[in-house]
């Protein structure tokens, strides 16, 4: 299928920090139009694209970033690949949520202009069968997330594939206990970014304590599991991590990782380490593989060139990581080439747009990371998802 881009623009709009994200328009020859939006991080990877400069909501995109987007109706490009490699060009002066947002706008554009569902055209693009993935729902947020003692990024609900209409009440179940739990004890703070309870409690184990017990009491220790987002990044200092008042070594912390996995259901755990801590990382690996899923986030940066199955049993796929659809959509595949897991992920200042829904289960993703059950941002990717399993007949061709 062949699309040429008629025009291209860019706004300002907010997201769920109330910060700004970038959000584009891209309207191909035939007039069909497509819009799409990118969010961003609190805190950026080393190794991922930067974001965009300049933009602020309620005032004009600058010239040079409006200048610019508008030229790709000059280029020619007429595919999703066309119109990613000349954005991927441009990463470095646009910003990788400029450029995200184009990407994803020319995706729907094209997708309606073919008359098929936005699911079916990534699963097109990709190659893949479409299939809806496990859930990774953010229960209790800590680390730059959270702000409380305790030094993980979140503890994350994680159920096995399926369909939504079974997943998203399992964790719903799970996430009103936890909830109840800290809340009625005085022993949460809010919620974070991500709709993850902020818990003030001392030490970890009793948050992990109150996980397991919320999923044990909902009756479903057979479906769903633990996850930890380590985010080992804003832990690292000095050689080593910050873990409350204490620097440990690289070992110090696989050993009570390796710990909680013992005592507690975990499933999978991300980013326990720094990128430059490479042994590590092929210890833990080597050591959890059989029973859990080390993933990589901040190591892997959704950059098929980093891509090691040594380091990391599974990949974390954020799509303004790398800036574009097409880029991510080639490192899961080479993922899925090397034997790896790989789960599509939000990211913290969210906005409305849906499409990691959509290309979670047009992946077939092992996972959907879309944090926890409260607050728009959030709930809107729950319903999607439900969404996409009661139009199923329109698109699991």
């Amino acid at each position: 299928m062949t699309a040429a881009v008629r025009r291209a623009v860019v706004y300002t709009i907010l997201n769920s920090g109330g910060g700004r994200a970038a959000e584009a328009e891209v309207t191909l020859a035939d007039g069909t139009v497509g819009c799409g939006s990118a969010p961003v991080a609190i805190k950026p990877g080393a190794r991922e694209a930067r974001r965009s400069s300049g933009l602020a909501v309620g005032e004009p995109v600058p010239a040079a970033i409006a200048s610019e987007v508008a030229g790709l109706a000059r280029t020619g490009a007429t595919d999703q690949a066309g119109v990613d490699g000349w954005l991927a060009d441009r990463v470095d002066r646009l910003g990788a949520d400029v450029t995200l947002a184009v990407s994803l706008a020319y995706a729907r554009a094209a997708a309606r202009s073919a008359g098929v569902p936005l699911v079916r055209h990534f699963a097109t693009l990709a190659g893949t069968h479409p299939a809806f993935p496990g859930l990774l729902a953010a229960a209790v947020s800590g680390g730059i997330h959270g702000g409380s003692g305790l030094p993980f990024q979140q503890i994350m609900l994680a159920t096995a594939a399926g369909p939504p209409s079974r997943t998203v009440p399992a964790v719903m179940a799970v996430y009103r206990r936890v909830e109840q739990a800290l809340f009625d004890a005085g022993q949460a703070s809010g919620y974070s970014a991500s709709s993850g309870v902020v818990p003030d409690v001392d030490g970890a184990a009793a948050v992990f304590d109150v996980v397991t017990r919320a999923i044990a009491d909902a009756g479903v220790d057979r479906d769903i599991g633990i996850a930890i987002d380590v985010a080992a990044e804003h832990l690292h200092e000095d050689g080593g991590y910050r873990l409350g008042g204490r620097l440990v070594k690289a070992a110090d912390l696989a050993r009570w990782i390796t710990e909680l996995t013992d005592r507690y259901p975990v499933v999978m755990v991300e980013d326990p380490f720094v990128a430059s801590d490479r042994d590590a990382w092929v210890r833990l690996n080597g050591k959890l593989r059989e029973r859990v899923t080390v993933l990589g986030d901040d190591l892997f940066a959704t950059n098929s060139r980093y891509l090691d199955p040594a380091l990391a049993g599974g990949v974390l796929l954020k799509l303004n990581q790398v800036g574009t659809l097409t880029a991510t959509v080639y490192t899961a595949v080479r993922a899925r080439e090397s034997g790896m897991a790989y789960a599509v992920s939000h990211r913290s200042l969210e906005t409305e747009d849906t499409a990691v829904c959509d290309l979670a289960v047009a992946l077939g993703a092992n996972w959907i990371k879309v944090g926890g059950p409260r607050r728009g941002d959030r709930v809107t990717k729950y319903n999607q998802l439900l969404r996409l399993e009661r139009d199923t007949a329109a698109w699991a061709q």
